[in-house]
């Protein structure tokens, strides 16, 4: 169905304004200026013990799939914790019909607000960090790693940005995409799955069209998480990841030692960061893990026994030292 490009802009506007939640938690004192440095492997390896303590209890509200309790609690606890730390979070809910009948989907959108009465939606931002928060629809199946342990990382990140950085938390976005997954067997763009990522891309590309908030301009880049956390770590960014975002994740893998987990696809494949680069045209790359080879992937087997704090931690520096070159 065909939305008016102004109405969507208009529409996740108003719901940004009148949606707004101000946390009353105030920042640690920092040095002025963006640091250069968010954080190094001592750093990671403390960021990723919360991530997976948030991974745990992501998990014990059940399965994620569209409409169920168990994502209602996952939202209610990510907003709620972001809350904790200056984050101001909205839910951004729209309609779908899917191959499994109409879907209501509700994006979690957060930016850095510690001060009461602050309103963080009439700035711009320059990057966005995202995850999916759904699980697809299969029997007995959690998602450990695709992508609880993305959310739970995302929230630790934002813990550690409103404590040390709250400069860099300021120029981030944080989203919680609904609707990942196909609901069907297989994923097609614009027929199925991607609905969460699909909705905010189209809903940054009209606000940036009309230049008015949230986003006046689009953000400069986008860094999406997807499957970080397997004990056996390979991640594999695809083929057409952005030329600048590209050269970041080599100048990183070099540096940190990495290049054993932290790899290059051979081929594109569909996955959040797509809408985000060709509808809303914002530079995304996307770390995510190489499931093309994995017997676990969307099977039972994708359950805590997957998870490792070490792995954790390794896709937490990647990701710390990408957003110290970009913000």
């Amino acid at each position: 169905m065909f939305i008016p490009a102004r109405f969507l802009a208009l529409s996740l506007l108003s719901l940004l304004l009148c949606g707004c939640k101000d946390s009353s938690s105030s920042p640690q004192s920092v040095s002025q200026g963006v640091p250069l440095q968010l954080g190094g492997k001592e750093i990671a390896d403390r960021i990723a013990r919360k991530a997976y303590s948030h991974t745990e209890t992501i998990l014990s509200f059940g399965h994620r799939q569209p409409e169920s309790a168990g994502l209602d609690q996952s939202r209610a606890y990510v907003i709620a914790e972001l809350k904790k730390h200056g984050w101001t979070s909205v839910e951004q809910k729209f309609k779908k019909m899917t191959p499994k009948g109409e879907i209501q989907f509700s994006n979690v959108i957060a930016r850095y607000a510690p001060n009461p009465g602050q309103n963080p939606w009439g700035r711009s931002v320059t990057g966005v960090l995202a995850a999916h928060i759904d699980s697809k629809i299969l029997p007995n199946f959690l998602g450990a790693d695709d992508a609880a342990s993305s959310v739970a990382t995302i929230v630790a990140l934002a813990e550690h940005l409103h404590k040390n950085h709250p400069t860099a938390a300021k120029q981030l976005e944080l989203v919680f995409f609904d609707g990942e997954e196909a609901v069907g067997p297989n994923m097609a763009f614009q027929v199925d799955g991607l609905y969460g990522s699909i909705h905010y891309s189209r809903a940054v590309q009209s606000s940036v069209a009309q230049a008015i908030s949230p986003y006046k301009k689009a953000p400069q880049f986008g860094i999406v998480l997807d499957m970080i956390g397997h004990k056996n770590l390979t991640i594999k960014i695809p083929s057409d990841t952005p030329k600048k975002l590209a050269r970041s994740y080599d100048a990183a893998r070099s540096k940190l030692e990495l290049k054993n987990h932290f790899g290059k696809s051979s081929g594109s494949f569909l996955d959040d960061h797509y809408p985000m680069i060709v509808i809303a045209d914002i530079p995304t790359i996307d770390l995510i893990g190489d499931f093309s080879a994995n017997k676990w992937w969307h099977t039972s087997a994708d359950n805590m026994d997957l998870i490792s704090k070490k792995s954790l931690s390794m896709s937490i520096h990647m990701t710390l030292e990408i957003l110290s070159n970009h913000l």
